[in-house]
């Protein structure tokens, strides 16, 4: 096995590769909707099978044909994640190859007798004519000596290709761990070493293995092999909410939650502000986290804030959250935004009929203030449809609270007046008492969904 980059374990036989690390996490995107919610996360073995299959054929080639194939290899060191398995052996037949080809390449000596003559008129007309004897002996025995070194195509092509290969290299960690503690603490990884897989097989004949992963954050891995390892000392006493995010993804894809979760109190005890006050990417992490510690008090209040407050489509931006949950809270936040809106066209339609209101002239005033209030406020003409986008039932409620309710005098006898109070003259009578949160979703209910 090659060098490790991280050693947990010094006496490892498993060497996990990363490839891609700290790749884009949790992005907030407009292009999401309910139908591609789903999150898919690294395979532990394809790339491998594919990635030593492709290195095997390479190597079982014959060398007169990697030449003819090397456009192709360019291609997977830039694009593909395999190109940092294959550093070394496309590069060095090409260096073979060329060194036969110099003799072959040493016809163009001859061409260069012609500059000199070009150049001889045009510096001895500036310098002194010495100089230009001493010079053109020089200068044409050094540059066809030159030119057909680089002339060759493939020295020049495979110089990218170098840097290119380096690059992967850099970005790929190799870390070091113990087969027994990832057997013991991890289902995902016990199949992987012990199942039926490519893996299992080369760890049983060689006594080590190379297992590969793709895109985590590297230090949400150590973090979780750490704890695995039972290296409690290396492992830090306080997350940010990301970063408590991103170990428990990690943990729920290897199925090592019992081994995790003992820190998720400390970790989450830390965080400064537990529940985003707002609608936002920290605010669906918290959420997750919640679920995945099983913290039910924090689940219910991170439920009812993402649906209070959304104003629009719940995602789970790529996280695991069960797709049951998303879809229960994005139902329940368009049912109480259609809920209130049903409430102020009832009772729009009792204050017409006369259903509603004390007397007609109650009924006639209070139907005209809240129809007005209602075409101000874009729910009459321009009624909201599900699924509400643009529009969140907090703001919603807080609109229905500022209706202006109307003021007027009936008479109490021949000079006198009095203002008119009933049961229906001020809409917060009218329409009753009017909670701007939703209430949230219960983690018992989630959990055994």
């Amino acid at each position: 096995m090659d060098r490790a980059t991280h050693v947990i374990d010094p006496d490892g036989e498993v060497i996990i590769v990363l490839h891609n690390p700290n790749a884009p996490f949790a992005e907030l995107s407009g292009a999401l909707t309910s139908d591609n919610l789903a999150y898919t996360f690294p395979g532990p073995s394809d790339e491998i099978q594919n990635s030593a299959e492709g290195i095997e054929a390479l190597r079982n080639e014959p060398i007169k044909t990697l030449k003819k194939k090397k456009k192709k290899k360019k291609k997977v060191s830039n694009s593909g994640r395999c190109a940092v398995h294959i550093p070394s052996e496309p590069i060095q037949p090409s260096f073979e190859e060329s060194a036969p080809g110099w003799p072959a390449a040493e016809a163009p000596p001859e061409a260069p007798p012609e500059a000199p003559p070009e150049a001889s008129p045009e510096e001895p007309a500036e310098e002194p004519a010495e100089e230009p004897a001493e010079e053109p002996a020089e200068e044409p025995a050094e540059e066809p000596a030159e030119e057909p070194a680089d002339k060759p195509v493939d020295e020049p092509a495979e110089g990218p290709a170098e840097i290119g290969v380096t690059k992967q290299v850099e970005n790929c960690f190799r870390i070091q761990v113990s087969a027994k503690h990832l057997i013991l603490s991890s289902s995902v990884f016990k199949k992987i070493i012990t199942g039926g897989w490519k893996e299992s097989i080369t760890y049983l004949r060689k006594g080590s293995v190379e297992i590969t992963a793709d895109s985590w954050d590297v230090d949400a891995l150590l973090i979780m092999l750490r704890i695995i390892h039972c290296q409690s000392h290396q492992i830090p006493r306080k997350l940010t909410l990301e970063m408590l995010a991103k170990v428990a993804v990690l943990a729920d894809y290897y199925d090592c939650r019992e081994a995790v979760v003992f820190f998720a109190d400390t970790w989450i005890n830390a965080l400064d502000d537990i529940t985003p006050a707002t609608y936002s990417r920290d605010l669906i992490l918290w959420l997750w986290v919640a679920w995945y510690f099983h913290r039910p008090a924090n689940f219910k209040e991170a439920t009812s804030s993402a649906m209070s407050l959304s104003n629009g489509w719940i995602d789970n931006l790529g996280l695991p959250i069960p797709e049951k949950i998303i879809r229960s809270m994005n139902d329940k936040r368009q049912g109480a935004i259609a809920g209130l809106i049903s409430q102020l066209e009832e009772t729009r339609d009792e204050l017409q009929n006369g259903s509603k209101g004390c007397s007609f002239e109650c009924s006639s005033i209070m139907y005209g203030a809240l129809t007005k209030e209602m075409h101000l406020n874009a729910l009459l003409s321009l009624r909201p449809v599900a699924p509400f986008p643009d529009l969140s039932y907090r703001s919603l409620v807080q609109k229905v609270l500022s209706f202006r309710s109307p003021v007027w005098y009936g008479p109490f006898s021949y000079y006198h007046s009095y203002q008119h109070n009933c049961d229906h003259s001020t809409f917060k009578l009218l329409l009753g008492v009017l909670e701007d949160t939703i209430e949230g979703l219960d983690l018992n209910d989630s959990i055994n969904v």
